[in-house]
Formats: C-alpha cells, structure tokens, sequence
C-alpha cells in the first residue's frame, strides 16, 4: 500500500505530461523554428529603429516559411 498514494499519483501524472509534451514538442519544432526566424529577422530589421524595404521582404519572406510548415504539419502538401 506505500506505493499508492498522492504523492506518487501526482508524479506518474507529471511524467506523463512531460512525456506529451516531449511528443508534442518535437512535432511542432520545425514550426518553432520558423517562429524565432521571423522574430530575429524582425529584431535585426529594427535595430536601427526602422524597416527598410529589403528588411520587410526578409520579414514576409519569413511569415510565408511559419505559414508553409503550419500547413505541412496538418496535410503534408509540400
């Protein structure tokens, strides 16, 4: 009877959604991926405090690559 009790529920239950989470984590990583790409291209575009038009491509172009793995994660098209 030591071995059932709140304690260790409550443990089994965070191993188990660490568990989840690591499954879940690793099938969203390219689109993280993307996300920190378009966050970096968007800090290095106003870090003189405007974007140039150059600096908006680069930024869009990186929206268009979240937009593309968002939909490769559900239908797998490209």
């Amino acid at each position: 009877m030591e071995w059932i009790s709140w304690s260790n529920g409550f443990y089994l239950a965070g191993l188990i959604l660490a568990g989840v989470v690591t499954i879940v984590g690793s099938r969203y990583k390219k689109l993280v991926k993307e996300i920190s790409e378009v966050a970096k291209a968007m800090e290095e575009g106003y870090a003189d405090g405007k974007l140039t038009k150059k600096e908006k491509d680069r930024v869009m172009k990186e929206c268009l690559d979240v937009l593309k793995s968002l939909i490769n994660l559900k239908w797998k098209i490209f």
